[in-house]
Protein backbone atom coordinates (compact mmCIF):
# COMPACT_ATOMS: atom_id res chain seq x y z
CA UNK A 1 0.00 0.00 0.00
CA UNK A 2 2.79 2.55 0.86
CA UNK A 3 4.35 1.85 -2.42
CA UNK A 4 1.26 2.74 -4.40
CA UNK A 5 0.92 6.16 -2.67
CA UNK A 6 4.99 6.38 -3.41
CA UNK A 7 4.42 5.80 -7.22
CA UNK A 8 1.29 7.71 -7.41
CA UNK A 9 2.81 11.08 -5.44
CA UNK A 10 5.99 10.49 -8.58
CA UNK A 11 3.18 10.01 -10.80
CA UNK A 12 1.39 13.71 -9.80
CA UNK A 13 5.12 14.85 -9.44
CA UNK A 14 5.88 14.76 -12.84
CA UNK A 15 2.52 15.61 -14.54
CA UNK A 16 3.13 18.97 -12.59
CA UNK A 17 6.83 19.39 -13.36
CA UNK A 18 5.34 19.29 -17.05
CA UNK A 19 5.56 22.33 -18.69
CA UNK A 20 2.18 24.23 -18.67
CA UNK A 21 2.00 24.39 -22.71
CA UNK A 22 2.96 20.38 -23.59
CA UNK A 23 0.38 19.80 -20.40
CA UNK A 24 -2.38 21.60 -21.84
CA UNK A 25 -1.56 20.54 -25.60
CA UNK A 26 -1.67 16.88 -24.39
CA UNK A 27 -4.82 17.16 -22.87
CA UNK A 28 -6.48 19.04 -25.73
CA UNK A 29 -5.11 16.33 -27.96
CA UNK A 30 -5.97 13.25 -25.66
CA UNK A 31 -9.98 15.31 -24.84
CA UNK A 32 -10.71 15.71 -28.71
CA UNK A 33 -9.41 12.43 -29.33
CA UNK A 34 -11.54 10.64 -26.68
CA UNK A 35 -14.68 12.72 -27.23
CA UNK A 36 -14.72 11.74 -31.32
CA UNK A 37 -14.43 8.30 -30.15
CA UNK A 38 -17.45 8.69 -28.00
CA UNK A 39 -19.57 10.33 -30.48
CA UNK A 40 -21.23 7.61 -32.12
CA UNK A 41 -22.46 6.31 -28.40
CA UNK A 42 -23.45 9.81 -27.59
CA UNK A 43 -25.42 10.20 -30.58
CA UNK A 44 -27.24 6.48 -30.46
CA UNK A 45 -28.40 7.28 -26.77
CA UNK A 46 -29.68 11.00 -27.36
CA UNK A 47 -31.89 9.92 -30.08
CA UNK A 48 -32.93 6.99 -28.43
CA UNK A 49 -34.03 9.01 -25.44
CA UNK A 50 -35.30 11.94 -26.71
CA UNK A 51 -37.69 9.81 -29.01
CA UNK A 52 -41.39 9.93 -28.64
CA UNK A 53 -42.41 8.58 -25.03
CA UNK A 54 -45.41 7.16 -27.17
CA UNK A 55 -42.94 5.77 -29.74
CA UNK A 56 -41.49 3.99 -26.64
CA UNK A 57 -44.40 2.30 -25.19
CA UNK A 58 -45.33 1.08 -28.57
CA UNK A 59 -41.97 -0.22 -29.43
CA UNK A 60 -41.59 -1.79 -25.48
CA UNK A 61 -45.30 -3.93 -26.21
CA UNK A 62 -44.95 -4.74 -29.59
CA UNK A 63 -41.04 -5.87 -30.06
CA UNK A 64 -39.09 -4.83 -26.84
CA UNK A 65 -39.88 -7.76 -24.14
CA UNK A 66 -39.92 -10.36 -27.61
CA UNK A 67 -36.01 -8.96 -28.50
CA UNK A 68 -35.41 -8.80 -24.88
CA UNK A 69 -36.15 -12.21 -24.31
CA UNK A 70 -34.73 -13.44 -27.25
CA UNK A 71 -31.76 -11.75 -26.79
CA UNK A 72 -31.09 -12.31 -23.58
CA UNK A 73 -32.22 -16.45 -23.78
CA UNK A 74 -29.39 -16.52 -26.83
CA UNK A 75 -26.74 -14.52 -24.53
CA UNK A 76 -26.98 -16.40 -21.40
CA UNK A 77 -27.38 -20.05 -22.87
CA UNK A 78 -23.98 -19.16 -25.21
CA UNK A 79 -22.56 -18.05 -22.09
CA UNK A 80 -22.85 -20.67 -20.13
CA UNK A 81 -22.25 -23.73 -22.80
CA UNK A 82 -18.95 -21.32 -23.64
CA UNK A 83 -17.47 -21.74 -20.59
CA UNK A 84 -18.33 -25.30 -19.88
CA UNK A 85 -16.47 -26.36 -23.13
CA UNK A 86 -14.04 -23.99 -22.76
CA UNK A 87 -13.24 -25.04 -19.51
CA UNK A 88 -13.31 -28.83 -19.58
CA UNK A 89 -11.13 -28.58 -23.24
CA UNK A 90 -8.45 -26.63 -20.71
CA UNK A 91 -8.32 -29.20 -18.08
CA UNK A 92 -8.55 -31.90 -20.53
CA UNK A 93 -5.69 -30.37 -22.45
CA UNK A 94 -3.68 -28.76 -19.76
CA UNK A 95 -4.09 -31.09 -16.82
CA UNK A 96 -4.74 -34.85 -18.50
CA UNK A 97 -2.61 -37.00 -20.48
CA UNK A 98 -4.53 -36.68 -23.36
CA UNK A 99 -2.79 -38.06 -26.62
CA UNK A 100 -1.75 -35.42 -28.88
CA UNK A 101 -2.37 -32.49 -26.50
CA UNK A 102 0.11 -30.38 -27.80
CA UNK A 103 -1.87 -30.42 -31.56
CA UNK A 104 -4.97 -30.09 -29.89
CA UNK A 105 -3.68 -27.10 -27.81
CA UNK A 106 -3.58 -24.31 -30.92
CA UNK A 107 -5.94 -26.24 -33.07
CA UNK A 108 -9.11 -25.91 -30.32
CA UNK A 109 -8.03 -21.82 -30.88
CA UNK A 110 -7.81 -22.13 -34.26
CA UNK A 111 -11.57 -21.05 -34.62
CA UNK A 112 -10.99 -17.67 -34.00
CA UNK A 113 -8.91 -17.14 -37.52
CA UNK A 114 -12.77 -18.14 -39.10
CA UNK A 115 -15.26 -15.31 -38.80
CA UNK A 116 -18.28 -16.40 -37.15
CA UNK A 117 -20.57 -15.87 -39.48
CA UNK A 118 -18.66 -17.64 -42.05
CA UNK A 119 -18.67 -20.79 -39.88
CA UNK A 120 -22.33 -19.81 -39.73
CA UNK A 121 -22.83 -19.77 -43.87
CA UNK A 122 -21.06 -23.31 -44.09
CA UNK A 123 -22.98 -24.95 -41.38
CA UNK A 124 -26.05 -23.41 -43.56
CA UNK A 125 -25.11 -25.05 -46.69
CA UNK A 126 -24.08 -28.67 -45.01
CA UNK A 127 -26.89 -29.13 -42.55
CA UNK A 128 -29.71 -26.98 -44.35
CA UNK A 129 -32.83 -27.74 -46.86
CA UNK A 130 -31.06 -29.10 -50.01
CA UNK A 131 -27.45 -28.89 -48.38
CA UNK A 132 -24.57 -30.90 -48.56
CA UNK A 133 -25.85 -33.71 -46.20
CA UNK A 134 -29.26 -34.31 -47.41
CA UNK A 135 -27.43 -34.30 -50.97
CA UNK A 136 -24.96 -36.61 -49.78
CA UNK A 137 -27.31 -39.54 -48.53
CA UNK A 138 -29.87 -39.21 -51.60
CA UNK A 139 -26.66 -39.80 -53.96
CA UNK A 140 -24.83 -42.36 -52.12
CA UNK A 141 -28.10 -44.16 -50.63
CA UNK A 142 -30.81 -43.25 -53.16
CA UNK A 143 -33.38 -42.42 -50.20
CA UNK A 144 -34.48 -38.87 -49.47
CA UNK A 145 -33.62 -37.56 -45.52
CA UNK A 146 -35.04 -34.70 -44.29
CA UNK A 147 -31.94 -33.36 -42.05
CA UNK A 148 -33.51 -31.78 -39.31
CA UNK A 149 -33.26 -27.70 -39.51
CA UNK A 150 -30.68 -26.08 -38.35
CA UNK A 151 -31.93 -22.49 -38.27
CA UNK A 152 -33.63 -20.40 -35.36
CA UNK A 153 -32.34 -20.53 -31.50
CA UNK A 154 -30.50 -24.21 -31.62
CA UNK A 155 -28.39 -23.47 -35.09
CA UNK A 156 -27.56 -19.78 -33.29
CA UNK A 157 -26.66 -21.29 -29.86
CA UNK A 158 -24.60 -23.75 -31.80
CA UNK A 159 -22.90 -21.76 -34.18
CA UNK A 160 -21.87 -18.86 -31.43
CA UNK A 161 -21.01 -21.46 -28.80
CA UNK A 162 -18.64 -22.77 -31.09
CA UNK A 163 -17.27 -19.53 -32.24
CA UNK A 164 -16.80 -18.09 -28.88
CA UNK A 165 -15.39 -21.01 -26.86
CA UNK A 166 -12.17 -20.13 -27.45
CA UNK A 167 -12.08 -17.21 -25.14
CA UNK A 168 -12.94 -19.15 -22.61
CA UNK A 169 -10.86 -22.02 -23.63
CA UNK A 170 -7.61 -19.60 -24.11
CA UNK A 171 -8.22 -17.28 -20.48
CA UNK A 172 -8.92 -20.75 -18.47
CA UNK A 173 -5.72 -22.85 -19.92
CA UNK A 174 -3.73 -19.83 -18.87
CA UNK A 175 -4.97 -19.70 -15.64
CA UNK A 176 -4.09 -23.38 -15.17
CA UNK A 177 -0.98 -22.75 -16.02
CA UNK A 178 -0.43 -20.03 -13.47
CA UNK A 179 -1.95 -22.04 -10.57
CA UNK A 180 0.56 -23.30 -8.10
CA UNK A 181 0.21 -27.06 -7.31
CA UNK A 182 1.20 -27.40 -4.17
CA UNK A 183 -2.14 -25.78 -3.22
CA UNK A 184 -3.98 -28.70 -5.35
CA UNK A 185 -1.39 -31.11 -3.24
CA UNK A 186 -2.05 -29.77 0.04
CA UNK A 187 -5.61 -30.19 -0.38
CA UNK A 188 -4.87 -34.03 -1.45
CA UNK A 189 -2.66 -34.53 1.31
CA UNK A 190 -5.43 -33.93 3.72
CA UNK A 191 -7.65 -36.71 2.03
CA UNK A 192 -10.08 -34.76 -0.63
CA UNK A 193 -10.15 -36.53 -3.41
CA UNK A 194 -10.08 -35.26 -7.23
CA UNK A 195 -13.58 -33.45 -7.77
CA UNK A 196 -13.12 -32.04 -4.32
CA UNK A 197 -10.42 -30.71 -4.93
CA UNK A 198 -11.35 -29.01 -8.20
CA UNK A 199 -14.56 -27.65 -6.82
CA UNK A 200 -13.26 -26.26 -3.47
CA UNK A 201 -9.74 -25.38 -4.93
CA UNK A 202 -9.22 -25.17 -8.46
CA UNK A 203 -12.47 -23.82 -9.58
CA UNK A 204 -12.57 -20.91 -7.20
CA UNK A 205 -9.01 -19.85 -8.06
CA UNK A 206 -10.21 -20.16 -11.89
CA UNK A 207 -13.22 -17.97 -10.94
CA UNK A 208 -11.63 -14.17 -12.51
CA UNK A 209 -10.57 -16.13 -15.45
CA UNK A 210 -13.49 -17.95 -16.41
CA UNK A 211 -15.70 -14.43 -15.81
CA UNK A 212 -14.00 -12.42 -17.92
CA UNK A 213 -14.08 -15.11 -20.46
CA UNK A 214 -18.07 -15.54 -19.75
CA UNK A 215 -19.12 -12.09 -19.60
CA UNK A 216 -16.35 -11.75 -22.97
CA UNK A 217 -18.80 -14.47 -24.62
CA UNK A 218 -21.86 -12.51 -23.39
CA UNK A 219 -20.99 -9.55 -25.00
CA UNK A 220 -19.79 -10.66 -28.45
CA UNK A 221 -23.31 -12.60 -28.30
CA UNK A 222 -25.34 -9.20 -28.01
CA UNK A 223 -23.81 -7.39 -30.21
CA UNK A 224 -22.99 -10.53 -33.25
CA UNK A 225 -25.22 -9.77 -36.54
CA UNK A 226 -23.79 -12.15 -38.56
CA UNK A 227 -24.68 -15.82 -36.90
CA UNK A 228 -28.18 -14.37 -36.33
CA UNK A 229 -29.36 -13.19 -39.43
CA UNK A 230 -27.33 -15.96 -41.10
CA UNK A 231 -30.04 -18.54 -38.73
CA UNK A 232 -32.69 -16.39 -39.01
CA UNK A 233 -33.59 -15.67 -35.11
CA UNK A 234 -33.88 -12.21 -34.56
CA UNK A 235 -32.51 -10.79 -31.80
CA UNK A 236 -31.63 -6.34 -31.15
CA UNK A 237 -28.75 -6.21 -33.80
CA UNK A 238 -31.03 -7.95 -36.56
CA UNK A 239 -33.88 -5.92 -35.90
CA UNK A 240 -32.24 -2.81 -35.79
CA UNK A 241 -30.45 -3.77 -39.04
CA UNK A 242 -34.06 -4.75 -40.71
CA UNK A 243 -35.46 -0.91 -39.19
CA UNK A 244 -31.88 1.00 -40.97
CA UNK A 245 -32.00 -1.10 -44.52
CA UNK A 246 -35.50 -2.03 -44.77
CA UNK A 247 -38.09 0.60 -43.66
CA UNK A 248 -34.92 3.48 -42.89
CA UNK A 249 -36.75 4.41 -39.73
CA UNK A 250 -34.12 5.95 -37.51
CA UNK A 251 -36.36 6.80 -34.53
CA UNK A 252 -37.48 3.06 -33.55
CA UNK A 253 -34.08 1.95 -34.53
CA UNK A 254 -32.56 4.27 -31.79
CA UNK A 255 -34.55 3.45 -29.37
CA UNK A 256 -33.88 -0.15 -30.11
CA UNK A 257 -29.83 0.94 -29.89
CA UNK A 258 -30.81 2.49 -27.13
CA UNK A 259 -32.27 -0.54 -24.92
CA UNK A 260 -29.37 -2.70 -26.58
CA UNK A 261 -26.51 -0.26 -25.52
CA UNK A 262 -27.91 -0.47 -21.71
CA UNK A 263 -27.75 -4.13 -22.07
CA UNK A 264 -24.12 -3.92 -23.43
CA UNK A 265 -23.03 -1.78 -20.39
CA UNK A 266 -24.53 -3.79 -17.98
CA UNK A 267 -21.99 -6.77 -18.78
CA UNK A 268 -19.08 -4.58 -19.11
CA UNK A 269 -19.29 -3.00 -15.53
CA UNK A 270 -20.05 -6.46 -14.24
CA UNK A 271 -16.83 -7.52 -16.31
CA UNK A 272 -14.89 -4.45 -14.71
CA UNK A 273 -16.21 -5.15 -11.20
CA UNK A 274 -15.35 -8.69 -11.49
CA UNK A 275 -11.74 -7.90 -12.67
CA UNK A 276 -10.90 -5.03 -10.41
CA UNK A 277 -11.65 -7.98 -7.36
CA UNK A 278 -11.58 -11.28 -8.28
CA UNK A 279 -7.52 -10.86 -9.51
CA UNK A 280 -5.40 -14.18 -7.99
CA UNK A 281 -1.62 -13.97 -7.94
CA UNK A 282 0.77 -16.60 -7.07
CA UNK A 283 4.01 -17.82 -7.61
CA UNK A 284 4.77 -20.00 -10.08
CA UNK A 285 6.90 -22.78 -9.32
CA UNK A 286 9.42 -24.66 -11.82
CA UNK A 287 7.87 -28.26 -11.31
CA UNK A 288 4.95 -28.89 -13.48
CA UNK A 289 1.90 -30.49 -12.25
CA UNK A 290 1.56 -34.58 -12.56
CA UNK A 291 -1.16 -35.11 -15.50
CA UNK A 292 -4.42 -36.81 -14.72
CA UNK A 293 -4.23 -40.64 -16.01
CA UNK A 294 -6.78 -41.42 -18.22
CA UNK A 295 -8.35 -44.48 -18.98
CA UNK A 296 -8.41 -46.36 -22.39
CA UNK A 297 -12.49 -45.48 -22.28
CA UNK A 298 -11.57 -42.27 -21.04
CA UNK A 299 -8.57 -41.70 -23.41
CA UNK A 300 -11.11 -42.76 -26.78
CA UNK A 301 -13.87 -40.79 -24.98
CA UNK A 302 -12.02 -37.49 -25.10
CA UNK A 303 -10.54 -38.04 -27.91
CA UNK A 304 -13.93 -38.60 -29.73
CA UNK A 305 -15.00 -35.41 -28.03
CA UNK A 306 -12.05 -33.04 -29.13
CA UNK A 307 -12.80 -34.26 -32.45
CA UNK A 308 -16.37 -33.15 -32.75
CA UNK A 309 -15.27 -29.65 -31.65
CA UNK A 310 -12.37 -28.93 -34.13
CA UNK A 311 -15.16 -31.06 -36.76
CA UNK A 312 -17.82 -28.52 -36.40
CA UNK A 313 -15.68 -25.42 -35.71
CA UNK A 314 -12.71 -26.41 -37.76
CA UNK A 315 -12.61 -29.23 -40.09
CA UNK A 316 -16.27 -28.35 -41.51
CA UNK A 317 -16.00 -24.91 -42.17
CA UNK A 318 -12.86 -25.07 -44.16
CA UNK A 319 -13.53 -28.16 -45.82
CA UNK A 320 -17.18 -27.13 -47.53
CA UNK A 321 -14.81 -24.17 -48.59
CA UNK A 322 -13.08 -26.25 -50.07
CA UNK A 323 -15.71 -28.35 -51.27
CA UNK A 324 -17.76 -25.08 -53.25
CA UNK A 325 -14.64 -23.88 -54.41
CA UNK A 326 -13.56 -27.26 -56.34
CA UNK A 327 -17.31 -27.32 -57.31
CA UNK A 328 -16.73 -24.33 -59.33
CA UNK A 329 -14.22 -25.45 -61.63
CA UNK A 330 -15.98 -29.09 -62.13
CA UNK A 331 -19.21 -27.67 -62.94
CA UNK A 332 -18.49 -23.78 -63.84
CA UNK A 333 -21.95 -21.67 -63.46
CA UNK A 334 -22.54 -19.43 -66.91
CA UNK A 335 -23.51 -16.83 -63.70
CA UNK A 336 -20.49 -17.02 -62.17
CA UNK A 337 -19.53 -14.03 -63.83
CA UNK A 338 -21.96 -11.90 -62.48
CA UNK A 339 -20.83 -12.33 -58.83
CA UNK A 340 -17.14 -11.21 -59.51
CA UNK A 341 -15.44 -14.34 -58.58
CA UNK A 342 -12.56 -13.79 -61.23
CA UNK A 343 -8.98 -13.85 -59.97
CA UNK A 344 -8.90 -10.29 -61.14
CA UNK A 345 -12.04 -9.48 -58.89
CA UNK A 346 -10.93 -11.29 -56.15
CA UNK A 347 -7.24 -9.20 -55.67
CA UNK A 348 -9.44 -6.35 -56.05
CA UNK A 349 -11.84 -7.23 -53.33
CA UNK A 350 -8.43 -8.48 -51.07
CA UNK A 351 -6.86 -5.16 -51.66
CA UNK A 352 -9.76 -2.96 -50.35
CA UNK A 353 -10.12 -5.31 -47.28
CA UNK A 354 -6.67 -5.14 -46.46
CA UNK A 355 -6.03 -1.41 -47.32
CA UNK A 356 -9.04 -0.15 -45.17
CA UNK A 357 -8.22 -2.62 -41.99
CA UNK A 358 -4.34 -1.55 -42.10
CA UNK A 359 -5.53 2.33 -42.66
CA UNK A 360 -7.87 1.73 -39.67
CA UNK A 361 -5.23 0.12 -37.31
CA UNK A 362 -2.57 2.05 -38.23
CA UNK A 363 -4.62 5.66 -37.87
CA UNK A 364 -5.92 3.53 -34.46
CA UNK A 365 -2.79 2.98 -32.65
CA UNK A 366 -1.67 6.92 -34.19
CA UNK A 367 -4.78 8.16 -32.01
CA UNK A 368 -4.42 5.83 -29.14
CA UNK A 369 -1.11 7.16 -28.23
CA UNK A 370 -1.80 10.73 -26.39
CA UNK A 371 -4.54 9.65 -24.27
CA UNK A 372 -2.45 6.12 -23.29
CA UNK A 373 0.79 8.26 -22.59
CA UNK A 374 -1.84 10.61 -20.49
CA UNK A 375 -2.97 7.58 -18.62
CA UNK A 376 0.03 5.70 -17.94
CA UNK A 377 2.47 8.24 -17.23
CA UNK A 378 0.09 11.00 -15.26
CA UNK A 379 -2.39 8.69 -13.69
CA UNK A 380 -5.03 10.07 -15.41
CA UNK A 381 -7.47 7.22 -16.63
CA UNK A 382 -10.98 9.55 -17.10
CA UNK A 383 -10.23 9.62 -20.46
CA UNK A 384 -9.40 6.25 -21.64
CA UNK A 385 -12.85 5.21 -20.18
CA UNK A 386 -14.58 7.91 -22.22
CA UNK A 387 -12.55 6.61 -25.51
CA UNK A 388 -13.68 3.17 -25.12
CA UNK A 389 -17.17 3.99 -25.51
CA UNK A 390 -16.88 2.29 -29.04
CA UNK A 391 -17.08 -1.08 -27.08
CA UNK A 392 -20.24 -0.77 -25.88
CA UNK A 393 -21.89 -0.52 -29.66
CA UNK A 394 -21.98 -3.49 -32.39
CA UNK A 395 -20.83 -2.42 -35.64
CA UNK A 396 -24.33 -1.69 -37.00
CA UNK A 397 -25.00 1.11 -34.23
CA UNK A 398 -21.23 2.27 -35.07
CA UNK A 399 -21.98 2.59 -38.64
CA UNK A 400 -25.75 4.20 -37.74
CA UNK A 401 -24.61 7.01 -35.69
CA UNK A 402 -21.27 7.60 -38.02
CA UNK A 403 -23.76 7.98 -40.59
CA UNK A 404 -25.87 10.17 -39.25
CA UNK A 405 -22.87 12.87 -38.19
CA UNK A 406 -21.22 12.90 -41.44
CA UNK A 407 -24.32 12.77 -42.97
CA UNK A 408 -25.08 16.12 -41.09
CA UNK A 409 -22.03 17.99 -40.21
CA UNK A 410 -19.50 16.19 -42.57
CA UNK A 411 -21.19 15.55 -45.96
CA UNK A 412 -18.10 15.41 -48.05
CA UNK A 413 -17.04 12.31 -46.26
CA UNK A 414 -21.26 10.49 -46.31
CA UNK A 415 -20.18 7.17 -48.19
CA UNK A 416 -16.42 7.24 -48.65
CA UNK A 417 -13.57 4.77 -47.69
CA UNK A 418 -12.46 7.32 -44.71
CA UNK A 419 -16.07 7.15 -43.07
CA UNK A 420 -15.50 2.91 -43.50
CA UNK A 421 -12.03 3.37 -41.92
CA UNK A 422 -13.59 5.35 -39.39
CA UNK A 423 -16.16 3.24 -38.48
CA UNK A 424 -13.43 0.42 -37.97
CA UNK A 425 -11.32 3.37 -35.79
CA UNK A 426 -13.90 3.74 -33.39
CA UNK A 427 -15.26 -0.03 -33.35
CA UNK A 428 -12.03 -1.50 -32.34
CA UNK A 429 -10.27 1.46 -30.74
CA UNK A 430 -10.31 -0.19 -27.39
CA UNK A 431 -8.23 -2.73 -28.86
CA UNK A 432 -5.31 0.17 -29.47
CA UNK A 433 -5.48 1.71 -26.21
CA UNK A 434 -5.17 -1.61 -24.46
CA UNK A 435 -2.04 -2.30 -26.65
CA UNK A 436 -0.56 0.76 -25.68
CA UNK A 437 -1.38 1.37 -22.17
CA UNK A 438 0.05 -2.47 -21.57
CA UNK A 439 3.39 -1.78 -23.86
CA UNK A 440 3.76 1.80 -22.00
CA UNK A 441 3.60 0.21 -18.65
CA UNK A 442 6.61 -1.72 -19.34
CA UNK A 443 8.66 0.95 -20.15
CA UNK A 444 10.62 2.56 -17.21
CA UNK A 445 10.49 5.90 -16.72
CA UNK A 446 13.64 6.22 -15.57
CA UNK A 447 14.70 5.61 -19.39
CA UNK A 448 12.32 8.65 -20.64
CA UNK A 449 13.75 10.84 -17.27
CA UNK A 450 17.72 10.27 -18.70
CA UNK A 451 16.48 11.22 -22.32
CA UNK A 452 15.34 14.45 -21.16
CA UNK A 453 18.25 15.29 -19.08
CA UNK A 454 20.12 15.18 -22.48
CA UNK A 455 18.50 17.69 -23.94
CA UNK A 456 15.66 15.88 -26.28
CA UNK A 457 12.06 17.30 -26.03
CA UNK A 458 9.15 14.88 -25.74
CA UNK A 459 8.73 14.28 -29.28
CA UNK A 460 12.15 13.04 -29.93
CA UNK A 461 12.18 11.05 -26.59
CA UNK A 462 9.09 9.34 -28.04
CA UNK A 463 10.71 8.32 -31.42
CA UNK A 464 14.21 7.22 -29.88
CA UNK A 465 13.73 5.59 -26.47
CA UNK A 466 9.82 5.08 -25.98
CA UNK A 467 8.29 3.94 -29.12
CA UNK A 468 11.28 1.18 -29.93
CA UNK A 469 10.15 -0.49 -26.54
CA UNK A 470 6.74 -0.55 -27.40
CA UNK A 471 7.00 -1.55 -30.66
CA UNK A 472 6.13 -5.77 -29.41
CA UNK A 473 2.79 -4.63 -27.77
CA UNK A 474 2.02 -1.79 -31.22
CA UNK A 475 2.28 -4.73 -32.95
CA UNK A 476 0.55 -6.96 -31.45
CA UNK A 477 -2.54 -4.18 -31.02
CA UNK A 478 -1.96 -3.15 -35.24
CA UNK A 479 -2.66 -7.02 -36.13
CA UNK A 480 -5.23 -7.86 -33.57
CA UNK A 481 -7.15 -4.47 -35.07
CA UNK A 482 -6.34 -5.50 -38.55
CA UNK A 483 -7.86 -8.98 -38.41
CA UNK A 484 -11.25 -7.63 -36.53
CA UNK A 485 -11.05 -5.05 -39.18
CA UNK A 486 -10.86 -7.33 -42.27
CA UNK A 487 -13.37 -9.70 -40.96
CA UNK A 488 -15.64 -6.64 -40.11
CA UNK A 489 -19.46 -7.26 -41.49
CA UNK A 490 -22.65 -4.98 -40.30
CA UNK A 491 -20.35 -2.09 -40.62
CA UNK A 492 -18.97 -2.34 -43.72
CA UNK A 493 -22.52 -2.87 -45.30
CA UNK A 494 -23.79 0.28 -44.41
CA UNK A 495 -20.48 2.63 -44.52
CA UNK A 496 -19.23 1.43 -47.74
CA UNK A 497 -19.06 3.40 -50.54
CA UNK A 498 -20.61 2.12 -53.90
CA UNK A 499 -18.23 -0.17 -56.01
CA UNK A 500 -15.96 -0.24 -52.77
CA UNK A 501 -16.70 -4.15 -52.15
CA UNK A 502 -14.67 -5.94 -49.38
CA UNK A 503 -13.96 -10.01 -48.92
CA UNK A 504 -16.52 -9.73 -46.39
CA UNK A 505 -19.31 -7.87 -48.27
CA UNK A 506 -18.78 -10.28 -51.49
CA UNK A 507 -19.20 -13.98 -49.43
CA UNK A 508 -22.28 -12.33 -47.42
CA UNK A 509 -24.37 -11.03 -50.93
CA UNK A 510 -23.09 -14.40 -52.92
CA UNK A 511 -24.61 -16.30 -49.49
CA UNK A 512 -27.50 -14.82 -49.39
CA UNK A 513 -28.55 -15.51 -52.18
CA UNK A 514 -27.59 -19.37 -52.01
CA UNK A 515 -24.86 -18.89 -54.43
CA UNK A 516 -22.19 -20.61 -52.43
CA UNK A 517 -20.02 -21.55 -55.25
CA UNK A 518 -19.31 -18.07 -55.83
CA UNK A 519 -18.93 -17.15 -52.10
CA UNK A 520 -16.50 -19.89 -51.37
CA UNK A 521 -13.46 -18.16 -52.83
CA UNK A 522 -13.64 -14.81 -51.14
CA UNK A 523 -13.98 -17.31 -48.05
CA UNK A 524 -11.14 -19.17 -48.50
CA UNK A 525 -9.04 -15.65 -49.63
CA UNK A 526 -10.48 -14.49 -46.00
CA UNK A 527 -9.33 -17.05 -43.88
CA UNK A 528 -5.65 -17.00 -45.85
CA UNK A 529 -5.34 -13.13 -45.09
CA UNK A 530 -6.50 -14.13 -41.22
CA UNK A 531 -4.07 -16.97 -41.18
CA UNK A 532 -1.30 -14.81 -39.00
CA UNK A 533 -3.58 -14.42 -36.19
CA UNK A 534 -2.20 -17.88 -35.42
CA UNK A 535 1.32 -16.79 -34.75
CA UNK A 536 0.14 -13.80 -32.60
CA UNK A 537 -1.54 -16.58 -30.83
CA UNK A 538 1.40 -18.54 -30.87
CA UNK A 539 3.44 -16.16 -29.10
CA UNK A 540 0.91 -15.07 -26.69
CA UNK A 541 0.68 -18.57 -25.54
CA UNK A 542 4.25 -18.55 -24.77
CA UNK A 543 5.36 -18.40 -20.41
CA UNK A 544 5.34 -15.34 -19.17
CA UNK A 545 8.57 -13.49 -18.38
CA UNK A 546 8.21 -11.11 -15.35
CA UNK A 547 10.86 -8.66 -14.03
CA UNK A 548 11.11 -7.84 -10.55
CA UNK A 549 8.23 -5.95 -9.17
Amino acid sequence: MASHWVLTGRVRARWSELRLPQRALLTLIASAIAGAMALPLIVTLWRGLSADPSLWATLWHARLVPLLGTTLALAGAVTISSLLLGMLLAWLVERTDLPGRKIFGPLLVATLVIPCYLIAIWHVSFWGPGGLLEHSITTLFGVSVRVPTIYGFLGAWLILVIATYPYVYTLARAALRALDPQLEEAARSLGAHRLKIFLKVTLPLLAPALAAGGLLTAVYTLSDYGVVATLRYETFTTAIYKQLTGRYDQAPAAILSTVLIALTVIFLIIQQRLWGRGRHYYKATQRPVPPVRLSIWGRWTALGFVGIVLFLGLILPVGVSLYWWLEGFVRPNPTAALWGTSPTDLLRYAGNSVFSAATAATLALVLAWPIAYRAVRYGRHGLTRLAQAGQALPGVLIALALALLLHRFVPSLYFTVWALILGYVIRFFSHALQATESGLARVPVRLEEAARSLGHRTLSVWRRVTIPLVAPSLAAGWTLIFLNALRELPATLLLRPPGFDTLPVRLWIAAGEGFYTQAAAPALVLIILSLPMLVLLRVGDRPEVRYGD
